[in-house]
Parts: structure tokens; C-alpha cells; sequence
């Protein structure tokens, strides 16, 4: 704080990642994803204090640098995962008997159930251990690496300002992004889409179908048309965007129509393991969940494009047998509602037959899909803990060592998930990657949806 008030940001920003460094240096003890994701919150001051440094320096290389720290802090260290453990699965078991008795109440304010919430955590923390870091990389190494139709988009949020790295293999640079009108676009943006997903003709689905376009085109206007501009030629593109963003349905975004694009959970994870150095996948399974209008017409639609895919539906459709299929497919696509647990997103899950499948659950596979297609409502989205920290259902999976993840931040008609992701299995069957394949399914099938991929989706 002395040094940004006297004006050596250099030694403001110094200081900074040496306490960071100190965090890290701790986290290094554990792999939960809990405990990673909070230390976030020791670093938030820290972290802002280095952003606002490296943002006033103009300079793309250390914004870029502090954008790798901010996205990386919290997922540097690789989880190992723990042994079967039957005593949390045995409380994660009454915790779905309890969420279903509970329906409809406030379910966390049972003492039963906070007390089987405390003990699962708590086993989690212990359990999960940690195996080495994961490496940061600066942008030099990252622009040597992306080829020449691949350009990525680094937004960074300062409190008081957001810009965007632009990183390509010819150069670098920082376009200044205006927040103020990027905050009134989204003021009411939910809404608008939840009330669309759910409205079908009359003279209100018109008037939400205006609404929802002019807020998607302010918002494609200030955030993304400057930054696309300075992109050159490329055709994908990797974003990398802080939890204030993490709402916005990107590829709704006029801008965005054709494109193949990821949201990285940071540039040095993905590109330390994107699907074009793993081979396509062979297999896919899928699972539906109850009380979904077109649930199995939607799976075995997808199933379709696959030879012989598993598909789990009604009884068949429990916690135990879709954690089972999750460990033995290359894709797996689950069709059911979705509930999202702010207070804690790893209690976050899907509803299947004998209850709800938690993040926790997740969390314990021992070998995770490369790609995971959600098609429940909410389960795309993440709490912004902190400031900066996104935590969510899409986070869990890619803890547990899932490459991508395939899902919408909020409401999606069942009638355009049913064909949109159906086109989706058909590309990723032929060999696409995830980002490719919604890309290209969006534009064949004419459908506009805010199904995004996070993580290794290019």
C-alpha cells in the first residue's frame, strides 16, 4: 500500500507476489477443492493490489502476468484423489435422503443436516492430498505456443476498471474495456433469459425476445467488439474472464455466432493439456434424471451418433450407477434438473432417481470424463466467493479431471437443448473438439443458446 501510494508500482507489485507467493507456498499441504478455492479469500487484497499495479503499467506482458496469477492462484496445486472412502458415502447417501424428506424448506437449517454437511467437508479436507504444482506459464512461452488461428482473450478486473489482454502468436496488446457500460447491460440480463427459455409465443415472447437482443448487443458492442478487433484473422478464441463476468452467456453474443471458444479456467492450464494432444473420443454414456419434460428423447437423440451407448433412465438413473458410467466413457452427457447451492457449491448437483448427485460425489470419481455435457438448468453457473473466485458445479468436474465441460449459466428451453446438443453429439462422434463441435451444431441447427464449454474446450 505504501509503495502504490507513492507511486513504485514495481515495488507495489513486488511485494504483492511475495505474499502470494507465501499462500501458495501453504496450499501446497492440500488438494481439496474447498480449501483451494478459499484461499482466495486471504489473497483477495493482495491479488488486487498486484492487478491495479500491473494494470497501471500498460505494459501487456505484466498484466498478462498478474492475469495468470489470479486465474492460477487457486488451481495450481493438482489434486490427488483419495481412496473410497464408506463413510462419507454413507453420509453423502442420508444427505440425499434428507434433501428429498426436506423439499421445498430451507433444507441447511436442519441440525441433522448441517451436522452430515460439517462431517463431509471435514473428510473431504483430510482426504484429498495434493500432487505437485501445477506451472504458470508468462506470455513469451504462451504466444510461442498458439498457432496462428487462435487468439486469447485475457479480461482482467481491476475494481475500477476492466481490460483485456489480446495474445496472439504475431503480438500482444491491452484494450481498455467500459465497465460502466457493461455493468447497465447486464442489470436484468438474467431475467431476460430465464423469462425467454420459458416463453413460448404470444405477444410476451416478443417483447422479451427485444429486450434480451439489445442487452446481448450492448454487451457484445462494449466487451467484445474492441477486443475482437485487435485479434487479427484468428478463428477461435481461449477467454479467460474474473467471477464478475461469470455470468454472461457468451455464445449468445452476436459476436460470438460460428466462433469455437473455451472459457479457460486459466491460459496455463489450458494449454497444458488441450483435447488436440489426447486422442477423440470413442465412447459416450448418458444419464436422464426425473420430472424432465424431454429428457430421454434428448439422450437417445445424442445416443444416436454413438455405437452402443450406455443410456441410464428411471430407476436404472442412480448416484452410484452414473458415478460408475462416469469412470468407464470418454463423454458423458447428463439430461436432469440441476440444483445450485450458493452457502456451498459442492453441495451443488443433479437430481437422479434415489436423490442428488453433489458436487462431493463428483469429486470422489477416480477417473473423469474428458467431457462432461450438462443439460440441467443452473448447473453452469459458479458463486463469485471473494471477488475473484469462481466455484461451481463446472469448477467440481474439472477438480475431479474432466478436460471440459459443456454447460449453460442459466434457464435453457428443453426444446432447444434436446436438438442443440443432439447436433453436438453428432460432431463430437466425428472426431470435433467440444468448442468445435457446439459451434458447429449451433450453426446447422439455426439454434442460439448460452451452452458454453469451460476448461481444455479447443
Amino acid at each position: 500500500m505504501r509503495a502504490a501510494a507513492g507511486g513504485r508500482d514495481a515495488d507495489a507489485r513486488r511485494a504483492a507476489a511475495e505474499g502470494l507467493d507465501l499462500l501458495t507456498a501453504w496450499q501446497q499441504s492440500f488438494g481439496a477443492l474447498d480449501l483451494q478455492a478459499s484461499v482466495a479469500m486471504h489473497g483477495t487484497e493482495l491479488m488486487f493490489a498486484g492487478l491495479a499495479a500491473a494494470a497501471r503499467s500498460r505494459d501487456p506482458e505484466v498484466l498478462f502476468e498478474w492475469s495468470e496469477r489470479a486465474r492460477h492462484l487457486s488451481q495450481q496445486v493438482a489434486p490427488v484423489r483419495p481412496p473410497h472412502d464408506a463413510a462419507l458415502s454413507a453420509d453423502l447417501a442420508e444427505l440425499r435422503m434428507l434433501r428429498a424428506d426436506l423439499a421445498g424448506s430451507d433444507w441447511t437449517t436442519d441440525a441433522r443436516v448441517r451436522e452430515l454437511r460439517d462431517r463431509v467437508r471435514d473428510r473431504q479436507w483430510s482426504s484429498t492430498g495434493a500432487g505437485g504444482n501445477r506451472e504458470r506459464l508468462g506470455l513469451g512461452e504462451t504466444r510461442s505456443r498458439l498457432d496462428a488461428d487462435t487468439a486469447i482473450l485475457a479480461y482482467v478486473y481491476t475494481r475500477e476498471d476492466l481490460l483485456c489482454v489480446v495474445v496472439t502468436a504475431s503480438g500482444s496488446s491491452i484494450v481498455e474495456v467500459s465497465w460502466p457500460r457493461i455493468e447497465a447491460a447486464l442489470d436484468g440480463l438474467r431475467a431476460d433469459l430465464d423469462v425467454a427459455a420459458l416463453t413460448h409465443g404470444g405477444p410476451m415472447a416478443a417483447v422479451v425476445a427485444r429486450s434480451l437482443d439489445e442487452r446481448l448487443r450492448l454487451l457484445d458492442d462494449a466487451l467484445l467488439a474492441p477486443v475482437r478487433a485487435r485479434a487479427g484473422g484468428a478463428t477461435r478464441l481461449v477467454l479467460t474472464v474474473p467471477g464478475i463476468l461469470a455470468g454472461i452467456p457468451w455464445a449468445m453474443l452476436p459476436g460470438m455466432s460460428g466462433v469455437p471458444f473455451t472459457l479457460a479456467t486459466s491460459v496455463s492450464r489450458w494449454l497444458g493439456g488441450t483435447p488436440r494432444d489426447r486422442p477423440a473420443a470413442t465412447s459416450a454414456g448418458f444419464a436422464t434424471g426425473p420430472r424432465v419434460a424431454r429428457a430421454d428423447e434428448e439422450v437417445r437423440r445424442a445416443a444416436a451418433a454413438w455405437t452402443d451407448a450406455p443410456i441410464l433412465t428411471a430407476d436404472a438413473a442412480r448416484v452410484s450407477a452414473v458415478t460408475e458410467l462416469a469412470e468407464s466413457v470418454d463423454v458423458l452427457h447428463i439430461a436432469a434438473h440441476g440444483r445450485h447451492a450458493v452457502d456451498n457449491p459442492l453441495f451443488s448437483g443433479f437430481e437422479l432417481h434415489d436423490g442428488t448427485l453433489f458436487g462431493y460425489d463428483v469429486d470422489l470419481i477416480s477417473h473423469a470424463p474428458a467431457t462432461v455435457v450438462l443439460s440441467a438448468c443452473e448447473l453452469g453457473r459458479s458463486s463469485v466467493r471473494w471477488g475473484e473466485e469462481a466455484l461451481g458445479m463446472t469448477r467440481v468436474w474439472l477438480h475431479a479431471g474432466t478436460g471440459c465441460v459443456i454447460a449453460a449459466p442459466v434457464v435453457v428451453s428443453d426444446d432447444i437443448a434436446c436438438e442443440l446438443l443432439g447436433a453436438v453429439h453428432v460432431e463430437l462422434a466425428a472426431g470435433a473438439a467440444p468448442a468445435v463441435a457446439l459451434a458447429a451444431a449451433s450453426e446447422s441447427t439455426g439454434l442460439r443458446a448460452p451452452f458454453q464449454c469451460h476448461g481444455s474446450g479447443l
